[in-house]
């Protein structure tokens, strides 16, 4: 065996330049095979890295579903169904509505349980947080910028809002409540930067709806987060958590480095054909080194493995 190698060696040596231009192809096709897949690879847990820093792998968003062109509404029935599922720590509901001042200064204002600050992890940089059943409010970063430059209206000051509802034949009807701003929230980086917090009872009263428009969920443990959801969706409801987006994320990375490593591989398939073709080019060139070997004796085996021995070194 080692002589057989070393004639085929002997032999490589004869043709540099050939040799050399067929291993740097196949060099490059492995160069670029390894590189489209590390490069989808890194790209992908990048991606997914940066979600797990901007989001709670732990909280599930909560909305109404539909179930044979009903809508599912997101009830208290539902919420303490949540909240006895498995798993689940805490269920915050809310409700939202666009609000005007007097002065013509529109807010989103969000009715919240007390458990929705822990929820979603928020954080005071002034002041207090809202009491229960009290028109009391806490304004987010932008929202507090907005009335005090716009109406210089600051923590502790009152604010007059209107809320317009419409009834069931379309008709609006105004409805006007005095609150009182006792906190002004830290920075968040979303939307709760302009929006306006209040208890979720007092919104109630304000907007007179019977459901919720969503809630958030959160789950002792990320590794339950999938199951809590799908339990979620059996009540006939909405749920949606960052494991989506970095699910969705795999699912995309995955199918672009399958189609560059397809694209790659080729330079692959032609360093292969590249080493069939000299190797047979080989066989025409030495046809007078073929017959004399079998003159002496050889094989077509032995001839074989002579070729096969400088395509396995190739």
């Amino acid at each position: 065996m080692r002589e057989l190698f070393s004639l085929a060696f002997r032999q490589l040596a004869r043709k540099k330049l050939r040799v050399f231009l067929i291993v740097l192809g196949i060099a490059i096709g492995v160069a670029a095979v390894i590189g489209v897949t590390s490069l989808g690879e890194g790209l992908r847990i990048q991606a997914v890295d940066k979600i797990k820093a901007s989001h709670d792998l732990t909280i599930i968003e909560v909305s109404a579903g539909s179930d044979k062109g009903s809508t599912i509404l997101l009830t208290d029935s539902k919420i303490n169904d949540i909240r006895r599922t498995e798993h689940v720590m805490l269920a915050a509901q809310y409700v939202k509505d666009p609000y005007v001042t007097m002065n013509k200064t529109y807010l989103t204002f969000k009715g919240v349980t007390k458990d929705y600050n822990h929820v979603q992890n928020l954080q005071l940089e002034k002041g207090d947080w809202f009491q229960e059943n009290t028109n009391q409010v806490v304004l987010g970063r932008d929202a507090a910028e907005k009335l005090s430059k716009i109406e210089n209206i600051k923590p502790g000051d009152e604010i007059t809002v209107m809320l317009r509802l419409y009834g069931e034949e379309g008709r609006p009807r105004d409805k006007t409540a005095v609150f009182r701003i006792v906190g002004v929230m830290k920075p968040t980086g979303g939307e709760h930067d302009n929006q306006v917090m209040l208890d979720i009872n007092k919104a109630k009263e304000m907007d007179e709806k019977e459901a919720y428009d969503g809630g958030f969920i959160k789950v002792d443990d990320p590794a339950f987060t999938s199951s809590v959801r799908t339990k979620i969706e059996r009540l006939g409801l909405k749920g949606y958590s960052a494991q989506d987006e970095i699910d969705a994320v795999n699912s995309l990375m995955a199918a672009i480095t399958l189609v560059l490593g397809f694209f790659s591989g080729i330079s692959l398939i032609v360093g292969a054909l590249m080493i069939i073709n000299t190797m047979t080019i080989s066989v025409y060139e030495r046809t007078k080194e073929i017959g004399l070997s079998k003159a002496l004796g050889a094989s077509d085996f032995d001839i074989m493995k002579m070729f096969l021995a400088e395509s396995i070194i190739i």
